[in-house]
């Protein structure tokens, strides 16, 4: 292996290993590496799902500049507005690079360095607090800074030592497997919770075939959601006649769980809706969301952009993946998104190498559609890192593959 190669994969590696923390910014190393892509336009082939995401990069980067453009040498801007950059950086790197090495391994190390670390956190967290109370009384927070953080991780890890427990079974395995869905239910943090179980589902009905129950599952939310914008957009239209900014106020005995889902219904979700309904084909803008007092200007009809002078770079999202891309980059940007989405799960089922690797990216795909109805996951580097270094990394471990041209990617 030549040094370009190594220096590739120790970047890569070190970048996978650093996904247990985002205290330390070791997971978005590969970002360093973007400005290679570049060299897409020289290249013959791409895996399919790869040239996709570089057609919703290009839509990305173009809402952005038409937008704000200062956003893209703003530090802020990719921590939070733009934080897909970092996410699918992995994805954007990885794929152009085509070289043997010994993915299994990797993996593996990776998996046990993670499963004892955490176990080690988790035994320091429990002889330091009342483990005998409440749930609530020792949320885990591990090595992140937020708990849908460390939670949107586990149930990554979850769902790699899922497949391992699978594939090779025994009493190890399923230790390993359960020692992470424990940690997970400690860090309180429901929408990864029920994203594992779900993404364990999904997996189970694809490799089974079952796909009209398969769809009917991906449907549910999908409902959910539609019902929930009927019920709290109403209320959100009829509060916000009295003013751009519209709060909402929490009885200070709701808890903060049961708060954050009112929150949702009455709050997020409408004003997603609300900004959607301004430009429904291109959105307003990636990251006019969180600018308010909202100021609409009308480019041609159908198409406006948030005209607030003041750009900020907040936390402050619909809690709804699928919602916040609709507000800022309309039906357009999510379809284009959606159709990358789906083409990495087509590729996946496809593959008939690697099984643990590939059954344990099926459950990481579905872990991150189904919590991305919950939150805004499917940006959030911590959950999404993991994943796409993973793939990234397994589309990299491929012999004498050429790249860039839109094919599709044959069983191996």
């Amino acid at each position: 292996m030549d040094l370009q190669k190594k220096f590739v994969l120790v970047l890569a590696l070190l970048s996978l290993f650093g996904t247990v923390t985002n205290f330390v910014f070791f997971s978005p190393l590969l970002t360093l590496l973007v400005p290679l892509a570049i060299y897409v336009f020289n290249k013959d082939e791409l895996p399919r799902p790869v040239a996709w995401l570089y057609a919703f990069t290009l839509l990305f980067l173009v809402s952005v500049l038409l937008y704000h453009p200062l956003s893209v040498i703003e530090f802020d801007f990719y921590r939070r507005d733009g934080n897909f950059v970092i996410s699918y950086a992995p994805l954007l790197v990885l794929p152009l690079f085509s070289f043997t090495f010994d993915i299994e391994k990797y993996f593996r190390r990776f998996y046990l360095f993670a499963v004892v670390l955490y176990g080690v956190l988790f035994l320091n967290h429990l002889m330091t607090t009342n483990f005998l109370g409440s749930l609530h009384g020792i949320v885990f927070g591990g090595l992140f800074i937020a708990q849908n953080a460390v939670g949107g991780f586990l149930s990554i890890l979850g769902g790699l030592g899922f497949a391992y427990y699978y594939h090779r079974g025994g009493k190890k395995e399923f230790l390993g497997f359960l020692l992470v869905f424990i940690i997970l239910a400690a860090t309180y943090s429901r929408g990864s919770i029920l994203g594992l179980l779900l993404g364990i589902l999904g997996w189970y009905l694809s490799h089974t075939e079952r796909y009209k129950m398969l769809i009917a599952l991906l449907i549910i939310p999908v409902m959910f959601t539609i019902g929930s914008v009927m019920i709290g957009y109403p209320y959100y239209k009829s509060s916000l006649a009295t003013g751009n900014v519209v709060e909402l106020e929490i009885d200070e005995e709701v808890d903060q769980k049961n708060a954050n889902i009112l929150i949702r219904l009455f709050y997020t979700f409408p004003r997603a809706w609300h900004v959607f309904k301004q430009s429904p084909f291109l959105g307003t803008g990636v990251g006019s969301y969180d600018d308010r007092p909202f100021d609409f200007q009308e480019v041609v009809p159908y198409i406006e952009y948030n005209a607030q002078s003041s750009k900020t770079h907040s936390d402050a999202h619909a809690h709804h993946s699928y919602l916040h891309m609709l507000a800022e980059q309309g039906i357009i940007g999510l379809t284009l998104f959606l159709i990358f989405w789906t083409s990495i799960f087509l590729y996946l089922r496809r593959l008939k190498v690697h099984p643990v690797l590939r059954d344990y990216l099926i459950i990481a795909f579905f872990t991150i559609t189904f919590a991305a109805f919950t939150e805004h996951r499917i940006t959030t580097p911590s959950m999404m890192l993991p994943f796409t270094i993973s793939l990234g990394m397994l589309l990299m471990h491929r012999d004498n593959y050429k790249r860039v041209k839109m094919v599709e990617v044959k069983d191996e």
